[in-house]
């Protein structure tokens, strides 16, 4: 795998944990919030319903420790038990304040083993252990009066732990209507609101992983598809520079065609016009190149143009143009550069080419024509001035090279391939 896919494959892997470790943290505060929303309502809903449980004057006569019989208190915890196991609480239960300050348990609920042990709460039990929000309760100053179908103020404590456990707990002041204050209790397992959280939260993160199995093949199908769109999309890109590059291009020679140089030097001419950047033109042709074709065949006069246009092309500039204007005659287009420096340039690459034919034991050689623009000149008329470089080359004797001047004339083109 290259190392940018394994990059990309690695920020999509980190990418999704990422976002399961938000989706998870958002979910655990989501799911807490609405489920201790929903156990303070349960514990709310029970609390409330402790008063009508009891007697209706049951905390007006529970003023002393032999104030109610044990059988109305064996009928409370038996009631308020059967109401606890169907609302699902823990403990319900009812305290009081007495003379002394202490705080007693007048009624409770008890869970199946302490009935069948007989270790149950009792009328008047003490509670020394009450905790702060309840002993706040008795001064609260929102105390509820025992009426029906009348919302009570609770106070709510989030963990809460005495003899008996740790708990959620709800405390409802209310008071009689002969005066006398009480409040109910009601208690639910902090292991059962832990549970419950870790489940749901264990839930959501199931099925966000559940989720994403499920659209991976999706996104599978979706990315192969995507790749094999950007496959043909290159296939097609390819062909048009394939193409591009071949109507620009001289088969033989893989340098730019005549067509090519035409566009290269109107953008040339075009820049020396309106911006006065300069450049000049090198013209050259193969001296008896006929003579090689003739001898050794054109497969050889072949390999013989590409090895000459591979030399004219590392030999130049990267910024210049290189391109075979037809036959055996190539034009350079030297960009940013005036006649001397071509003619230098020139003259490199005929030595070049003489020390090329050397090594083959061919007779070969390169006549070189340069010239650059003048104010006021077109296009035509420098083609025409190159053209007369190179012809001035040919006929004082081939094999070098020859800058345009005013003092040559067009003359009529002898046979260059002898």
């Amino acid at each position: 795998m290259k190392t940018r896919e394994r990059i990309k494959l690695l920020t999509a892997v980190s990418f999704a944990v990422f976002v399961l470790a938000i989706y998870c943290i958002w979910g655990y505060i989501h799911e807490r919030t609405r489920l201790l929303a929903q156990i303070d309502e349960k514990l709310y809903a029970a609390a409330v319903a402790v008063p009508f449980v009891l007697e209706d004057d049951f905390h007006d006569r529970a003023v002393g420790e032999h104030s109610i019989s044990s059988a109305e208190d064996n009928r409370n915890i038996d009631n308020l038990s059967k109401l606890n196991d169907r609302l699902g609480i823990k403990f319900l239960y009812t305290v009081i304040r007495d003379h002394n300050g202490d705080y007693r348990l007048t009624s409770s609920s008890a869970p199946k083993d302490e009935l069948e042990h007989g270790d149950e709460v009792r009328y008047y039990t003490a509670y020394p252990d009450v905790s702060v929000t309840l002993k706040q309760s008795f001064e609260e100053s929102h105390i509820n009066f025992s009426r029906r179908n009348e919302p009570y103020h609770a106070l709510y404590v989030p963990v809460f732990s005495d003899r008996w456990g740790t708990y959620r707990s709800i405390f409802v002041p209310i008071r009689t209507p002969s005066g006398h204050t009480y409040v109910v209790g009601a208690d639910l397992d902090i292991s059962y609101v832990t549970a419950r959280l870790r489940n749901n939260t264990l839930k959501t993160i199931l099925s966000f992983v559940i989720f994403t199995l499920a659209i991976l093949p999706i996104i599978y199908a979706y990315i192969q598809a995507l790749k094999q769109k950007n496959r043909e999309y290159q296939q097609v890109h390819q062909l048009y520079l394939d193409q591009s590059k071949r109507s620009i291009t001289d088969p033989l020679t893989r340098l730019y065609n005549r067509f090519k140089l035409d566009e290269e030097l109107e953008t040339a001419f075009s820049l020396f016009q309106n911006y006065n950047r300069t450049f000049a033109l090198i013209m050259t042709d193969l001296d008896y190149f006929k003579a090689i074709n003739d001898r050794y065949g054109h497969q050889v006069g072949d390999t013989v143009l590409q090895s000459i246009a591979t030399l004219l092309k590392e030999s130049s500039r990267s910024a210049d143009v290189v391109g075979r204007w037809g036959g055996e005659e190539f034009m350079i287009i030297c960009r940013d550069a005036d006649s001397n420096g071509a003619f230098h340039l020139a003259e490199k690459l005929r030595t070049e080419i003489a020390s090329y034919a050397r090594k083959h034991e061919y007779s070969l050689t390169a006549s070189f024509g340069v010239a650059e623009p003048q104010t006021q000149q077109s296009l035509p008329q420098l083609l025409q001035s190159v053209d007369e470089a190179l012809y001035a080359a040919k006929r004082a004797g081939r094999n070098q090279t020859v800058k345009a001047s005013d003092d040559l004339r067009a003359t009529p083109l002898f046979d260059t391939d002898e």
